[in-house]
């Protein structure tokens, strides 16, 4: 029955029909007024949860900053295949592998940080105030829009191969968990 809410241990209410409460004004303005607020809130706590990234030193920041000052293009892809915030974690003094890859102008850092969804261009900064690309501006050395080009054309070839280790370890954990599920039975006079 239309207007009715079943209340355990009490009889239904009866709320106003549809066309009332648009005549009363209920709908459009409480309804506003509620909408507005939950909108208000979620868009609060969204930047705030995305504000909140603890800026940590870990052994996973120290060795990708070590592979992308060494350019060690097998390592980058070892450490962001082990974590999914490789990508996005930061050190202490708030910069992170986007940073690290613009500093040393390195192409393939910067195209895994997009093949693994990350975002070089990205406006977060540093303890110093410093956004990633910056790293690479102020540097007169640097040609950001060379460098961002050439990262993007690699980023395609990155994922690819991403993917197929991510494919590869799949069909290694399936041999794994295969192994000893042979169809003979051990019975327990066996033991």
């Amino acid at each position: 029955k239309q207007g009715l809410l079943p209340l355990p241990g009490s009889a239904p209410l009866r709320l106003p029909s549809p066309s009332a409460r648009v005549k009363t004004g209920l709908v459009g303005l409480r309804w506003r007024m509620r909408l507005l607020l939950v909108v208000t809130a979620c868009l609060a706590l969204g930047s705030v949860v995305a504000e909140e990234v603890e800026f940590q030193d870990t052994p996973l920041l120290s060795s990708l900053w070590e592979a992308t000052s060494k350019s060690d293009n097998d390592a980058i892809d070892r450490l962001l295949d082990s974590s999914e915030y490789a990508v996005t974690a930061r050190a202490s003094d708030g910069r992170g592998l986007a940073w690290w890859a613009f500093e040393f102008q390195n192409t393939y850092a910067l195209g895994a940080i997009y093949a693994f969804g990350g975002d070089i261009e990205n406006p977060s900064e540093d303890l110093q105030g410093m956004s990633a690309i910056q790293m690479c501006v102020e540097n007169p050395d640097c040609d950001k829009d060379a460098l961002i080009k050439k990262a993007t054309s690699a980023s395609e070839d990155i994922r690819k191969r991403k993917e197929q280790r991510a494919e590869e370890q799949r069909s290694r954990e399936e041999a794994d968990f295969d192994v000893g599920s042979d169809d003979e039975d051990i019975g327990d006079d066996e033991f």
